[in-house]
């Protein structure tokens, strides 16, 4: 004989034909929208990985590494932030209102399972691939983590090799928990004409406001570099003309010396050199006071060697009129003065006397435009003919670096010449 139970029925979701989220409902534009909260698990199991194979109809093409990037984010740094993500749909939803508020209406949002492949991305595909990224690459390191405890307690039972193997399980299982209980905010928009969600996209990307290198150098306090920011600007040829919004530092126009990215890039070369990278591994090793003092040293010395700079900390030549008149108006110049400036101190045995003695011959060639027969067209391929810096090429760069790096150590006739001109 059967025995009669009754179970909750809202116990079992797994059977349910529909899915129910807390919301908020209100108008924007004309247009429905319906405001709540999912995890990042929730995420990845309502709407589908974007395909960088087949863009989405009004969207962008993916950039795969941009996705693949935001999903180690969201699984390396446990004080991640995101804004929300924008969705549109046709009308599938119910909505069971609970109270009412000016104009905002909180209630119950009921979509069918069916229905969930109607939702589409409006605005965060890279960050949805990503969190698709982030959990596939859990599982997948988890079953690597414990088939490698497996085979540590078969050769060892008591070994380094299993703690080590179970600090990655417990480490990958934390990264899972704050995919199940983190959240972001969805903004899911009732619409379903083609024409309509083509032009929302477009509005959402054409009022943004984008951020630059600049301003990204400023606020990204995780590298080390970033932080060194502040303690270097202020040094007195840096102070007041340095660009905190822009990239680009306008010849002509721009009353800045340089940007905040490019003072970064002149920190991190007096740190690595010119075609270095600061590694992992460095980020923990360097320290900001050391990075700081050391790029102000390079700061002082590029003042004492060249006089125009000097006249520019001085205030009795702006950046603008330095521009017109010198090749130290070049950003590049400066990086690559800098570059120098490193291999000589960490490969060749130079200090800081022989390096000033070593740029006050220098200075000797620096007036701009570059003419017919200076130094820089004689003995280096890095500039135009007419040019006031040189040629953006990498390798160009990199060719220039060395050649001053050899000037200062071979120390050729020419370079105690009258000036930009051979004799």
């Amino acid at each position: 004989m059967s025995v009669g139970f009754m179970i909750d029925p809202s116990l079992v979701t797994g059977y349910a034909p529909e899915i129910t989220y807390f919301c908020t409902r209100y108008r924007q534009g004309g247009r429905t929208v319906f405001a709540f909260e999912l995890s990042l698990y929730e995420i990845a199991s309502l709407i589908p990985a974007p395909d960088p194979s087949k863009p989405t109809p009004g969207n962008r093409e993916i950039r795969p590494k941009h996705a693949d990037d935001f999903g180690k984010y969201i699984r390396n740094f446990e004080h991640w932030v995101a804004p929300s993500l924008i969705l549109r749909a046709p009308a599938i939803f119910k909505f069971t209102l609970q109270a009412e508020a000016h104009g905002v209406e909180f209630g119950i949002i009921s979509l069918p399972r069916v229905s969930a492949g109607d939702i589409h991305i409006l605005d965060g595909q890279h960050r949805i691939l990503g969190i698709h990224l982030a959990n596939a690459g859990i599982n997948e390191d988890m079953d690597k983590a414990r088939d490698v405890l497996d085979i540590a307690r078969r050769v060892e039972p008591a070994g380094r090799a299993v703690s080590d193997a179970r600090a990655r399980i417990e480490l990958l299982e934390s990264q899972r928990r704050r995919l199940e209980v983190e959240r972001m905010s969805i903004q899911l928009f009732v619409e379903e004409s083609t024409a309509e969600y083509r032009q929302m996209f477009y509005d959402i990307a054409e009022n943004a406001l984008g951020i630059t290198a600049s301003v990204k150098t400023r606020f990204d306090s995780r590298k080390v570099v970033n932080r060194t920011l502040d303690a270097v600007t202020s040094h007195p040829l840096l102070e007041g003309r340095v660009d905190a919004e822009r990239d680009v530092v306008s010849r002509k126009g721009s009353p800045f010396l340089v940007g905040s990215k490019h003072v970064a890039e002149i920190i991190k070369v007096i740190a690595v050199g010119l075609d270095g990278r600061v590694s992992r591994r460095q980020e923990d090793e360097l320290n900001e006071e050391s990075l700081a003092r050391n790029t102000r040293d390079f700061l002082d010395d590029l003042v004492s060697s060249f006089p125009d700079l000097m006249d520019v900390q001085e205030g009795e030549l702006t950046p603008q009129d330095l521009r017109k008149t010198s090749l130290l108006g070049s950003i590049a110049v400066l990086k690559i003065l800098g570059g120098v400036y490193y291999e000589l101190l960490k490969r060749h045995a130079f200090d800081r006397e022989m390096i000033r003695e070593y740029f006050n011959l220098l200075a000797l060639h620096m007036s701009g435009p570059v003419r017919e027969g200076s130094v820089w067209i004689t003995h280096t391929s890095a500039f135009p003919e007419g040019g006031m810096a040189p040629h953006g090429r990498r390798q160009d760069l990199a060719g220039l670096k060395e050649a001053l790096t050899a000037w200062a150590v071979d120390r050729p006739a020419w370079l105690t010449g009258p000036g930009d001109i051979l004799a």
